[in-house]
């Protein structure tokens, strides 16, 4: 596991900047595992693509899986405990490769109590306006995360931070790719997305 350089930011609530999530050439290779393209009317969430999101398990994804044995380790909770400062210990690892299309958009939103800790890297080409928007508590605009490949950001549900990618972005044919890294708790009712 590397991440070369991790940025903290204070405000408008805590999250980080990462740069250099992967090997070069981990980064280059997960590429090849996203799913085959489709077309979704987009509505602001996640759900519309429920039929085509692509989780990285041990039962589905065994070969994959083991590129990510590292991070299902106690050692990787207890470092991102540390540059958090949120417990991660007892929490379980779930991965999603995540395929953007054009008419992407999400709402604003903070994340879910039982995701403590998410990590989005953006991999392969995009314009750098795909990244992620950031907001203040009154939904007014903070600043935005910029697309490049194997660089991204990440936060806690401590930090309660505002976050979404707004239809302006305009994602065009070449598909917005991303992995998300969480590690959750309490009761995942979603056992099937674990790793």
């Amino acid at each position: 596991m590397m991440l070369r350089s991790i940025t903290k930011h204070s405000e408008p609530a805590q999250w980080f900047d990462v740069n250099c999530a992967f090997e070069d050439d981990m980064a280059t290779m997960l590429l090849d595992h996203f799913p085959a393209e489709y077309t979704v009317n987009y509505t602001g969430g996640r759900e519309c693509t429920n039929n085509f999101r692509k989780f990285i398990t041990r039962e589905t994804t065994p070969e994959l899986a083991k590129v990510f044995a590292e991070w299902d380790t106690q050692a990787a909770r207890e470092y991102f405990s540390t540059i958090s400062g949120t417990d991660c210990t007892e929490t379980k690892l779930r991965i999603e490769l995540c395929q953007d299309g054009p008419g992407f958009y999400l709402d604003q939103h903070i994340d879910i109590k039982e995701k403590l800790f998410t990590m989005l890297i953006y991999l392969g080409d995009g314009n750098q306006n795909w990244g992620t928007s950031i907001y203040n508590d009154d939904h007014s605009y903070f600043g935005s995360t910029k697309f490049a490949h194997n660089t991204g950001w990440m936060t806690t549900s401590d930090s309660q931070l505002w976050h979404g990618v707004p239809k302006s972005v305009n994602i065009d044919e070449r598909l917005r790719h991303s992995i998300m890294i969480n590690y959750v708790a309490g009761n995942w009712k979603d056992v099937h997305q674990l790793y």
